[in-house]
C-alpha cells in the first residue's frame, strides 16, 4: 500500500514546463599546487575598537581620482548584463530545505527531523546561480519517490504518539482535522469538494489499516504532503495581476523565513491585511527580524560568494584554519545583516571575526579561545580582505591573483567572462627576483580580453600571501598593489585593495550588481532587461541604506507583488 496516497494527487512530474535545459558550468577553478615557494611575513596589524567603516582616501600614486563622470551619478548601472532566460512558471517547486521546515511546521514538529538529507540535490549551472532558481526545480523519477517517503516518515512521525498527533490538531474529529490541517498544508482554505476529497482519504485509513483516528489521520498527512499543491507554491491567474493574499503571504514567507506562512500570517491574508503594499511591508519587516530571515540571508550570501568553497580548502592549510573559514566569514555576513547594513559594509567594514586557528593571519593579540568579533585596523577592509576569501584563493607559493580578480569580477561587478580556453597553462615557478605580479603579466600578456577585466582587480591584493598575511616583499621584491580599472564611470586609479574596495563601495556597477543576485534569488529566475528599472531603484536603495531596506524596497515593488508577465 505504499502508494496509495499518492493516487489521490498530480503526478508530481506531469509538470513539464518545469523540466528546461540549463546553460553551461561554472568554470572549474585553476590548479593551486605543485608551485614550491615561500610566503610573506605577516602583518601585525593591530586588532581593537569598533567597528565601522573605512574612511580612507588613498588613490594611485599621481591618481587624483576617477577619470570619467560618463556613468549614472545615481541609480543603477547600465553596465550590468541582463540577458537571462526565465521559465516565469507558475508552479514553483519547493526546495529540499523549504520542504523540510514546511513539514516541521505544519505538523508541528519541534525541529526539522532532517527527512529530507537523503533526497536528490538539483544539478548546478552557471545559468542559475542560485539552488532556488526555478531552472533547478523540477520532479523527476528520483524526487518522486523522495517526497513520497519523506511524507510517509513525516506521517510515521506526526502519528506515532498521542502528543504528537495531538500537536497536530487536538481534536477527534475527521472534519476539523483536514481543515485544520489542509489550511497549513495548502497556505489556504480548502474548496468544499477538498474536503469531501480529503476526508475520504481519511476514512480509507481506517478501513486500510484499522479503526482509529492515527491511522485515518497518517493516510491524509501522506496524501497532502506529496500533493502538488504542497510541493509547489503557485501564482495564478492573468500575468500582471496581483498575487492574492495567500498566494503573497507563501510566497513572502518562503523567500524570508525559508517556510510556509505561519496561522497568524494566513489569518492576516484572509482579512485582506496583505492586500495593500503597507500591510505587506509591515509583514515583510516583522519577519526581517526574526531568526529564520538570519539563515535565509545566510544562504544568500554563502551561495553568491561561493563559500562551500571553504569545504575544499587545499590540505597544506592548517587543520586549526580550515575549520574557522567559513564559520568566521558567515558570522560576518550574518551580523551585516542583522546590524542594518549592506553591500558598502561588506566591502568597507573594519569588522571582522577571528578565531584561535586564524588570529596569527590577522597579526590579532591576544589570540581569542573562541571565535569573536574583533575591529580591524584600516590596512583590512572588507569581507576581499579578509583571511578566509584570501586564503582560499591562495597557493602555498603566494596569492592565486588570477581568482582574486575574477570573484571581484564576477561576484561584485557581474562582469560576463567567458570560459578559459583549455588547456589552461601551469603557472611557471618564479626566478629569482621575479615578483608574482611579474609572472602573472607575463603569462596572461596573450590573453588581454579577460585577463584586463581580471588581473587589475586581483594585483590590488598582491599585500595579501597565500595564508592572507599581510607582505611587504615578493620573493624579495616590493609588492606592487597599485592599477587602474576601467569601470562604467571611467577609469579609475587605486592604490591598493582597500581604495579599490571603496570606489566599488562608492559605484553604481558593485549596488546594481548586488541588487542583480538579491532579486534573483527572491524571485527565484533569470532577470532580463525589463528588470532594470527594479535593479536601479534597488542599487540607489544598497548605496544609502541597507540590505533591509532593500528587501523592503523589492517587497515593495510589483514584481515581487504580481503575477510575472510573459508567463505561457
Amino acid at each position: 500500500m505504499a502508494r496509495v496516497a499518492r493516487g489521490f494527487g498530480l503526478a508530481l512530474a506531469a509538470l513539464p514546463w518545469l523540466l528546461l535545459s540549463c546553460g553551461r558550468s561554472p568554470p572549474a577553478k585553476k590548479g593551486q599546487t605543485g608551485y614550491a615557494g615561500s610566503s610573506g611575513a605577516a602583518g601585525a596589524g593591530a586588532v581593537g575598537g569598533q567597528a565601522g567603516f573605512d574612511g580612507g582616501d588613498d588613490v594611485a600614486p599621481g591618481g587624483s581620482g576617477g577619470a570619467g563622470t560618463g556613468g549614472p551619478p545615481d541609480g543603477g548601472s547600465s553596465a550590468i548584463n541582463l540577458d537571462g532566460s526565465p521559465i516565469y512558471t507558475r508552479m514553483q517547486r519547493l526546495t529540499n530545505g523549504q520542504w523540510e521546515r514546511a513539514v516541521a511546521d505544519v505538523l508541528r514538529f519541534a525541529s526539522p527531523a532532517n527527512l529530507s538529507q537523503s533526497f536528490s540535490t538539483p544539478l548546478a549551472t552557471e545559468a542559475a546561480k542560485f539552488s532556488n532558481n526555478e531552472k533547478r526545480l523540477f520532479v523527476d523519477q528520483k524526487a518522486e519517490m523522495d517526497f513520497e517517503v519523506g511524507a510517509e516518515a513525516a506521517a510515521a512521525l506526526a502519528t506515532g504518539s498521542a502528543d504528537g498527533l495531538a500537536r497536530v490538531y487536538p481534536g477527534t474529529d475527521a472534519e476539523g482535522f483536514v481543515r485544520t490541517l489542509g489550511r497549513r498544508v495548502f497556505r489556504r482554505p480548502l474548496t468544499t469538494d477538498e474536503e469531501a476529497k480529503y476526508q475520504s482519504i481519511f476514512a480509507l485509513g481506517e478501513k486500510l489499516y484499522g479503526a482509529g483516528f492515527a491511522n485515518g489521520a497518517s493516510l491524509v498527512i501522506r496524501a497532502m504532503l506529496q500533493s502538488p499543491k504542497f510541493l509547489y507554491r503557485s501564482e495564478l491567474g492573468p500575468a500582471g495581476a496581483p498575487l492574492d493574499g495567500y498566494e503573497v503571504a507563501s510566497k513572502l514567507s518562503f523567500w524570508l523565513l525559508g517556510t510556509t506562512p505561519s496561522d497568524d500570517l494566513l489569518d492576516a491574508a484572509t482579512a485582506g491585511a496583505l492586500d495593500s503594499v503597507d500591510g505587506l511591508e509591515r509583514a515583510a519587516r516583522a519577519m526581517l527580524e526574526q531568526p529564520a530571515a538570519v539563515e535565509i540571508m545566510r544562504d544568500f550570501h554563502g551561495q553568491l560568494y561561493r563559500l562551500d568553497r571553504y569545504d575544499t580548502t587545499r590540505q597544506s592549510v592548517p587543520a586549526s584554519m580550515r575549520g574557522e573559514l567559513a564559520e568566521t566569514s558567515l558570522r560576518f555576513f550574518d551580523a551585516v545583516f542583522t546590524k542594518g547594513e549592506g553591500l558598502r559594509a561588506i566591502l568597507t567594514s573594519t569588522r571582522a571575526f577571528v578565531g584561535p586557528g586564524l588570529a596569527g593571519n590577522y597579526g590579532a593579540q591576544p589570540a581569542p579561545v573562541a571565535i569573536e568579533e574583533r575591529v580591524l585596523d584600516s590596512s583590512r577592509v572588507g569581507y576581499f580582505m579578509q583571511v578566509p576569501f584570501l586564503l582560499l584563493n591562495g597557493r602555498d607559493d603566494g596569492p592565486d591573483t588570477i581568482w582574486r580578480g575574477f570573484a571581484l569580477a564576477d561576484e561584485v561587478l557581474c562582469l560576463d567572462l567567458p570560459d578559459h580556453p583549455t588547456p589552461v597553462p601551469p603557472l611557471p615557478a618564479l626566478v629569482p627576483g621575479q615578483s608574482n605580479r611579474n609572472r602573472i603579466e607575463k603569462l596572461t600578456a596573450s590573453c588581454t580580453g579577460c585577463h584586463d577585466l581580471i588581473d587589475p582587480l586581483g594585483f590590488a591584493f598582491e599585500g595579501f600571501d597565500g595564508l592572507g598575511q599581510q607582505r611587504d616583499l615578493d620573493n624579495g621584491v616590493p609588492v606592487d598593489t597599485t592599477g587602474s580599472y576601467a569601470f562604467e564611470d571611467g577609469t579609475r586609479p587605486f592604490a591598493d585593495a582597500r581604495a579599490l574596495l571603496r570606489i566599488l563601495a562608492d559605484g553604481a556597477q558593485a549596488h546594481t550588481c548586488y541588487a542583480k543576485m538579491l532579486t534573483g534569488y527572491a524571485l527565484q529566475r533569470d532577470l532580463v532587461e525589463g528588470d532594470r528599472a527594479l535593479l536601479k531603484d534597488l542599487a540607489t536603495v544598497s548605496r544609502a541604506q541597507s540590505l533591509k531596506e532593500m528587501v523592503v524596497s523589492l517587497v515593495r515593488n510589483p514584481a515581487f507583488r504580481s503575477r510575472s508577465e510573459g508567463t505561457p
